[in-house]
This record gives structure tokens, sequence and C-alpha cells, in this order.
């Protein structure tokens, strides 16, 4: 559980919940403690370049299986519709 920061005047309190804050004074503020924002990520975890097996695997999941589904579902497309006799006279 999330350790946060309860701050009502000069004094600094660490409690577990909101409430817990709020019953030590309504006009507290809340704020995470330091333990708990080590474990947060940053915008530089965010935006950092993925490892080269998960650009993989994202290009397999994202072009190479759509592309080979729809390359499948239009032959068979045509397969079928060569023995189609709906359209024949």
């Amino acid at each position: 559980m999330a350790a946060l920061l309860c701050i009502s005047g000069q004094t600094q309190t660490i409690v577990n919940t909101i409430d817990a804050c709020l019953a030590i004074d309504a006009n507290a503020f809340i704020a995470q403690s330091a333990a708990t924002l080590v474990n947060q990520p940053t915008l530089q975890d965010i935006f950092a370049m993925p490892i080269s097996s998960d650009l993989q695997q994202m290009w397999l999941i994202g072009f190479s299986y759509p592309v080979s589904f729809y390359l499948i579902s239009w032959s068979l497309g045509l397969l079928i519709n060569m023995f189609n006799t709906r359209d024949s006279h």
C-alpha cells in the first residue's frame, strides 16, 4: 500500500489512507512520501526505446499478423468466388 505524507501545519505524519489524514486535520495537505515516488515511472521511462525483442513482437502483432490474415482471407475469397454459380449463365 502506498504511504501518504499528511502535512498539517508544522507536523508531518505518514498515513496509509486519505481518510486517516483527514481524521488528523480536515485542512491537511496530502502528498506521496519519497519512498513511493521512487517506484513511480518517469517521463524518461515512459518514452524510452523498448528492447529489440519487444520491437520484434510489436511489429509481428501490429503489421505481420494483419497483413497475413488479409492475404489469407483475400485468397480464400478468390477461391470461393471461383466456384460461385450465382454469376455464371
